[in-house]
Protein backbone atom coordinates (compact mmCIF):
# COMPACT_ATOMS: atom_id res chain seq x y z
CA UNK A 1 0.00 0.00 0.00
CA UNK A 2 1.46 3.14 -1.48
CA UNK A 3 1.34 6.02 2.02
CA UNK A 4 0.59 9.34 1.13
CA UNK A 5 1.84 12.36 3.04
CA UNK A 6 1.19 15.14 0.31
CA UNK A 7 -0.54 18.07 1.81
CA UNK A 8 1.67 17.84 5.49
CA UNK A 9 4.81 19.62 6.97
CA UNK A 10 6.56 17.33 8.88
CA UNK A 11 8.92 18.70 11.93
CA UNK A 12 11.75 15.71 12.40
CA UNK A 13 14.71 16.90 15.15
CA UNK A 14 17.65 14.77 15.54
CA UNK A 15 18.47 14.57 12.15
CA UNK A 16 21.87 13.30 11.39
CA UNK A 17 25.10 10.92 9.92
CA UNK A 18 28.18 9.56 11.05
CA UNK A 19 30.67 8.44 8.92
CA UNK A 20 30.92 4.70 8.28
CA UNK A 21 33.33 2.93 10.92
CA UNK A 22 32.00 -0.47 10.99
CA UNK A 23 29.92 -3.00 8.36
CA UNK A 24 27.24 -5.20 10.07
CA UNK A 25 25.38 -7.39 8.28
CA UNK A 26 21.59 -8.58 7.92
CA UNK A 27 21.28 -12.03 8.61
CA UNK A 28 18.75 -12.91 6.18
CA UNK A 29 20.45 -10.83 3.06
CA UNK A 30 23.91 -10.76 3.96
CA UNK A 31 24.06 -7.03 3.11
CA UNK A 32 25.05 -4.12 5.04
CA UNK A 33 22.58 -2.92 7.80
CA UNK A 34 22.87 0.49 7.41
CA UNK A 35 20.83 3.13 5.37
CA UNK A 36 23.80 5.03 3.13
CA UNK A 37 24.04 8.20 2.58
CA UNK A 38 26.56 9.59 0.25
CA UNK A 39 27.73 13.01 0.80
CA UNK A 40 30.82 14.70 -0.83
CA UNK A 41 31.72 11.18 -2.60
CA UNK A 42 32.03 9.80 1.38
CA UNK A 43 29.33 7.18 2.77
CA UNK A 44 27.95 7.54 5.62
CA UNK A 45 25.28 6.39 7.87
CA UNK A 46 22.04 7.82 8.26
CA UNK A 47 20.91 8.14 12.01
CA UNK A 48 17.05 7.62 12.59
CA UNK A 49 15.54 11.32 12.53
CA UNK A 50 17.24 11.04 8.55
CA UNK A 51 15.51 7.94 7.54
CA UNK A 52 12.52 8.92 8.87
CA UNK A 53 13.02 12.84 6.79
CA UNK A 54 13.72 10.60 3.57
CA UNK A 55 10.93 8.23 4.24
CA UNK A 56 8.17 11.05 4.77
CA UNK A 57 9.10 13.07 1.53
CA UNK A 58 9.14 10.33 -0.41
CA UNK A 59 5.50 10.00 0.72
CA UNK A 60 5.17 13.46 -0.50
CA UNK A 61 5.52 15.53 2.86
CA UNK A 62 7.18 18.79 3.35
CA UNK A 63 9.93 17.77 5.65
CA UNK A 64 11.70 20.14 7.62
CA UNK A 65 14.76 18.91 9.54
CA UNK A 66 16.30 19.91 12.74
CA UNK A 67 19.89 19.50 14.02
CA UNK A 68 22.34 21.15 16.04
CA UNK A 69 25.24 20.93 12.81
CA UNK A 70 24.13 22.72 9.59
CA UNK A 71 26.67 20.48 7.54
CA UNK A 72 25.34 17.33 8.30
CA UNK A 73 22.04 18.49 7.93
CA UNK A 74 22.66 20.15 4.52
CA UNK A 75 24.35 16.35 3.40
CA UNK A 76 20.85 14.20 4.69
CA UNK A 77 18.69 17.33 1.92
CA UNK A 78 21.04 16.76 -0.68
CA UNK A 79 20.81 12.83 -0.22
CA UNK A 80 16.79 13.24 -0.36
CA UNK A 81 16.83 15.04 -3.28
CA UNK A 82 19.18 12.96 -5.51
CA UNK A 83 17.14 10.25 -4.70
CA UNK A 84 13.58 11.85 -4.62
CA UNK A 85 13.48 14.56 -7.29
CA UNK A 86 10.68 16.87 -6.41
CA UNK A 87 10.74 16.27 -2.39
CA UNK A 88 10.67 19.22 -0.80
CA UNK A 89 13.11 19.56 2.23
CA UNK A 90 13.71 22.62 4.82
CA UNK A 91 16.31 22.06 7.57
CA UNK A 92 17.66 24.41 10.30
CA UNK A 93 20.53 24.11 12.95
CA UNK A 94 18.56 24.58 16.34
CA UNK A 95 20.31 24.11 20.02
CA UNK A 96 16.66 22.13 21.65
CA UNK A 97 18.49 22.65 24.94
CA UNK A 98 17.61 26.31 24.43
CA UNK A 99 14.12 27.49 25.32
CA UNK A 100 14.60 30.91 23.40
CA UNK A 101 16.10 28.20 19.89
CA UNK A 102 12.57 26.44 20.05
CA UNK A 103 10.33 29.52 20.26
CA UNK A 104 12.21 30.86 17.49
CA UNK A 105 12.13 27.77 15.27
CA UNK A 106 8.15 26.94 15.95
CA UNK A 107 7.94 30.89 15.15
CA UNK A 108 9.17 30.00 11.74
CA UNK A 109 7.59 27.45 10.92
CA UNK A 110 5.04 28.04 8.36
CA UNK A 111 1.24 27.31 8.90
CA UNK A 112 0.15 27.18 5.02
CA UNK A 113 -0.39 23.25 5.55
CA UNK A 114 -0.68 20.83 8.78
CA UNK A 115 1.74 20.34 10.25
CA UNK A 116 3.21 17.21 12.26
CA UNK A 117 6.05 16.40 14.53
CA UNK A 118 8.08 13.68 14.52
CA UNK A 119 11.29 13.55 17.83
CA UNK A 120 13.43 11.19 17.10
CA UNK A 121 16.42 13.17 19.81
CA UNK A 122 19.26 10.75 21.18
CA UNK A 123 22.91 11.11 22.45
CA UNK A 124 24.00 10.31 18.83
CA UNK A 125 24.60 14.30 18.20
CA UNK A 126 27.83 14.27 20.48
CA UNK A 127 25.90 15.96 23.01
CA UNK A 128 28.23 14.16 25.52
CA UNK A 129 31.65 12.45 25.51
CA UNK A 130 32.15 8.93 27.30
CA UNK A 131 35.19 6.84 27.22
CA UNK A 132 35.07 4.78 23.46
CA UNK A 133 31.89 6.20 22.61
CA UNK A 134 30.30 4.21 25.07
CA UNK A 135 27.42 5.15 26.76
CA UNK A 136 26.57 1.63 28.23
CA UNK A 137 28.51 1.73 31.57
CA UNK A 138 28.29 0.59 34.49
CA UNK A 139 26.62 2.30 37.31
CA UNK A 140 29.89 3.44 38.91
CA UNK A 141 31.30 4.72 35.80
CA UNK A 142 27.85 7.01 35.10
CA UNK A 143 28.67 10.44 34.89
CA UNK A 144 27.09 13.57 35.58
CA UNK A 145 27.19 14.53 32.39
CA UNK A 146 25.89 11.36 30.96
CA UNK A 147 22.99 11.71 33.65
CA UNK A 148 21.94 15.02 32.33
CA UNK A 149 22.50 14.66 28.71
CA UNK A 150 20.36 11.42 28.81
CA UNK A 151 17.40 13.61 30.87
CA UNK A 152 17.60 16.38 28.61
CA UNK A 153 16.02 14.44 25.80
CA UNK A 154 13.13 14.46 28.09
CA UNK A 155 13.45 18.03 28.65
CA UNK A 156 13.57 19.10 25.27
CA UNK A 157 10.46 17.15 24.42
CA UNK A 158 8.43 18.70 26.85
CA UNK A 159 9.37 22.13 26.00
CA UNK A 160 9.21 21.69 22.22
CA UNK A 161 5.74 19.92 22.61
CA UNK A 162 4.39 22.64 25.07
CA UNK A 163 5.56 25.11 22.38
CA UNK A 164 3.97 23.18 19.26
CA UNK A 165 0.69 22.46 21.61
CA UNK A 166 -1.26 26.45 20.45
CA UNK A 167 -0.40 25.47 17.10
CA UNK A 168 -1.75 21.79 17.18
CA UNK A 169 -5.01 22.99 18.90
CA UNK A 170 -5.80 24.73 16.10
CA UNK A 171 -5.40 22.13 13.36
CA UNK A 172 -8.76 19.41 12.48
CA UNK A 173 -5.91 16.41 13.32
CA UNK A 174 -2.29 16.29 14.47
CA UNK A 175 0.10 13.24 14.28
CA UNK A 176 2.95 13.05 16.70
CA UNK A 177 5.87 10.37 16.48
CA UNK A 178 7.78 10.44 19.82
CA UNK A 179 11.10 7.83 19.19
CA UNK A 180 11.81 6.55 22.33
CA UNK A 181 13.60 3.01 22.42
CA UNK A 182 12.94 -0.71 23.58
CA UNK A 183 14.95 0.47 26.05
CA UNK A 184 12.34 2.13 27.60
CA UNK A 185 10.94 -1.69 28.15
CA UNK A 186 13.47 -4.10 28.59
CA UNK A 187 16.50 -2.95 30.26
CA UNK A 188 20.43 -4.55 29.83
CA UNK A 189 23.26 -4.60 32.16
CA UNK A 190 25.29 -1.58 32.17
CA UNK A 191 22.29 0.27 30.94
CA UNK A 192 20.84 1.92 33.76
CA UNK A 193 21.07 5.16 32.85
CA UNK A 194 19.66 5.08 29.61
CA UNK A 195 16.83 2.38 30.33
CA UNK A 196 15.95 5.24 33.08
CA UNK A 197 16.02 7.93 30.45
CA UNK A 198 13.71 6.14 27.78
CA UNK A 199 11.59 4.67 30.32
CA UNK A 200 10.81 8.41 31.07
CA UNK A 201 10.44 9.28 27.97
CA UNK A 202 8.33 6.20 26.97
CA UNK A 203 5.83 7.13 30.17
CA UNK A 204 5.66 11.36 29.24
CA UNK A 205 4.35 10.04 25.53
CA UNK A 206 1.76 7.44 27.04
CA UNK A 207 0.14 10.17 29.79
CA UNK A 208 0.26 12.52 26.81
CA UNK A 209 -1.01 10.32 24.65
CA UNK A 210 -4.17 10.18 26.70
CA UNK A 211 -4.46 13.64 27.83
CA UNK A 212 -4.36 14.76 24.49
CA UNK A 213 -6.32 12.65 22.27
CA UNK A 214 -9.30 14.55 22.49
CA UNK A 215 -8.22 17.24 20.92
CA UNK A 216 -7.51 15.34 17.99
CA UNK A 217 -3.47 15.31 19.14
CA UNK A 218 -2.69 11.44 18.01
CA UNK A 219 1.19 10.69 20.02
CA UNK A 220 2.84 7.12 19.57
CA UNK A 221 5.44 5.43 20.80
CA UNK A 222 7.56 4.41 18.85
CA UNK A 223 10.67 1.96 20.23
CA UNK A 224 13.24 0.40 18.19
CA UNK A 225 15.84 -1.92 19.61
CA UNK A 226 19.19 -1.51 17.93
CA UNK A 227 19.55 0.39 15.19
CA UNK A 228 22.50 0.64 12.56
CA UNK A 229 23.01 4.14 13.11
CA UNK A 230 26.92 4.58 13.90
CA UNK A 231 26.24 4.35 17.43
CA UNK A 232 27.92 0.80 17.76
CA UNK A 233 30.44 0.84 15.72
CA UNK A 234 33.06 1.11 18.44
CA UNK A 235 34.86 -2.00 19.23
CA UNK A 236 33.80 -1.02 23.32
CA UNK A 237 30.32 -0.59 21.96
CA UNK A 238 30.04 -3.75 20.22
CA UNK A 239 31.68 -5.84 23.11
CA UNK A 240 29.48 -4.26 25.55
CA UNK A 241 26.58 -5.81 23.01
CA UNK A 242 27.78 -9.52 22.82
CA UNK A 243 27.55 -9.07 26.59
CA UNK A 244 24.19 -7.73 26.82
CA UNK A 245 22.98 -10.68 24.53
CA UNK A 246 24.37 -13.33 26.10
CA UNK A 247 21.82 -12.14 29.27
CA UNK A 248 19.22 -12.63 26.92
CA UNK A 249 20.10 -15.90 25.45
CA UNK A 250 21.51 -14.93 22.20
CA UNK A 251 25.22 -15.11 21.21
CA UNK A 252 26.55 -12.47 18.88
CA UNK A 253 30.32 -13.07 19.25
CA UNK A 254 31.94 -12.24 15.78
CA UNK A 255 32.25 -16.28 14.53
CA UNK A 256 28.15 -16.07 15.26
CA UNK A 257 27.88 -13.31 12.78
CA UNK A 258 27.93 -10.34 15.23
CA UNK A 259 25.36 -7.64 16.70
CA UNK A 260 22.10 -7.72 15.00
CA UNK A 261 21.29 -4.26 13.73
CA UNK A 262 17.91 -3.39 11.84
CA UNK A 263 18.42 -0.18 9.39
CA UNK A 264 17.39 3.22 10.02
CA UNK A 265 15.22 2.58 6.92
CA UNK A 266 12.88 0.43 8.58
CA UNK A 267 12.37 2.79 11.32
CA UNK A 268 11.30 5.60 8.80
CA UNK A 269 8.94 3.29 6.72
CA UNK A 270 7.01 2.34 10.21
CA UNK A 271 7.17 6.52 11.07
CA UNK A 272 5.63 7.17 7.37
CA UNK A 273 3.15 4.73 8.06
CA UNK A 274 1.75 5.59 11.03
CA UNK A 275 1.70 9.23 10.13
CA UNK A 276 -0.55 8.46 7.59
CA UNK A 277 -2.56 5.86 9.13
CA UNK A 278 -6.35 5.90 9.18
CA UNK A 279 -5.93 4.47 13.13
CA UNK A 280 -4.48 5.87 16.00
CA UNK A 281 -1.23 3.87 16.61
CA UNK A 282 -0.30 4.03 20.20
CA UNK A 283 2.68 2.38 20.51
CA UNK A 284 4.79 -0.06 18.14
CA UNK A 285 7.89 -2.22 19.04
CA UNK A 286 10.43 -3.17 16.33
CA UNK A 287 13.80 -4.95 16.60
CA UNK A 288 16.18 -6.37 13.93
CA UNK A 289 15.78 -9.84 12.25
CA UNK A 290 17.93 -11.70 14.91
CA UNK A 291 18.32 -9.18 17.72
CA UNK A 292 16.63 -10.71 20.84
CA UNK A 293 12.34 -9.69 21.10
CA UNK A 294 11.95 -9.46 24.46
CA UNK A 295 9.43 -6.82 25.53
CA UNK A 296 10.81 -6.96 29.06
CA UNK A 297 14.09 -8.05 31.09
Amino acid sequence: MDICLSGKRILITGVGIKPVNFIFKDITTGKPSHTAVSVDGKEHKANIGAAIAFACAEAGAIVHMVARTEDKLRGVKRWIERLNPGARVEYGAVDLNKTAAIQKLVGALHDDIPLYWVQSVGLGGGTVKVKNDNPYLPIEDISEDLVEAELSVLKNTIRLLQALLPRFRNQEETRVCVVSSMSAIRSVISGSIHMAAKGAIGRFANAATIELAKEKIFITDVRPGAVDTGMYDSTAVRKTLEKIATTYGYDWSKKAGGTRLMPPSAVGNIVAGILASEAHVTSVNLVARGQFPHEGS
